[in-house]
């Protein structure tokens, strides 16, 4: 039986500081009442391509592929707090991007591009930025809606972007855990 290994391929978030005010709004949030799966400020990051679950030999491949991407450093800031698919019916509570949004549509549209003749699940939906910080398991109510709105705005902080890297995510009944297979730097 061939061995799958559940991976993707993503930015990670860890500016300390951006990591803590995210935190700080997801502990408000829990205060609030809201009933949610919080992703693990160590789990912060930005999915530029998910794998699904691939043989060794595919996910070889991918490593191989991904070492031919070219791109530069680059800074992103995360900004604001929305919702999929719409903020009247969340099911996620992402952050959003705004400086250096463009250059990670360029760099998953590169990654998904070198990956584009190996076969591997469709992606879900066209690339757009974002943080995911919960995953909701009921409605919003009141006191969180209140926390989000006045967020909407909010910087919470921005990053250099020098590498991004090709992860196993083994699931786990306490979460997943993410495990950096191989970085990629950017120069």
């Amino acid at each position: 039986m061939t061995e799958l290994i559940r991976s993707f391929i993503a930015v990670k978030i860890e500016a300390p500081e951006t990591v803590a005010r995210i935190g700080i709004l997801q502990q408000d949030l829990q205060k609030s009442g809201l009933h949610a799966k919080f992703v693990e400020t160590e789990n912060f990051h930005l999915t530029l391509r998910f794998l699904g679950e691939i043989p060794l030999t595919t996910l070889e491949t991918v490593k191989n592929r991904l070492s031919e991407v070219k791109f530069h450093p680059f800074r992103i800031s995360l900004k604001g707090v929305g919702a999929f698919p719409a903020m009247s019916k969340p099911r996620v509570l992402w952050i959003g991007v705004e400086e250096g949004a463009e250059e990670l549509v360029s760099l998953a549209n590169q990654v998904r591009g070198k990956l584009a003749s190996i076969k591997l699940p469709e992606p879900d939906e066209d690339f757009h930025p974002h943080l995911t910080i919960a995953r909701l398991k009921g409605p919003l109510n009141a006191e969180a809606r209140k926390i989000i709105d006045s967020s909407k705005d909010l910087l919470f902080g921005t990053q250099e972007i020098k590498y991004f890297a090709l992860y196993q995510s083994i699931l786990t009944p306490r979460g997943p855990i993410y495990k950096e297979l191989m970085r990629y730097e950017l120069s």
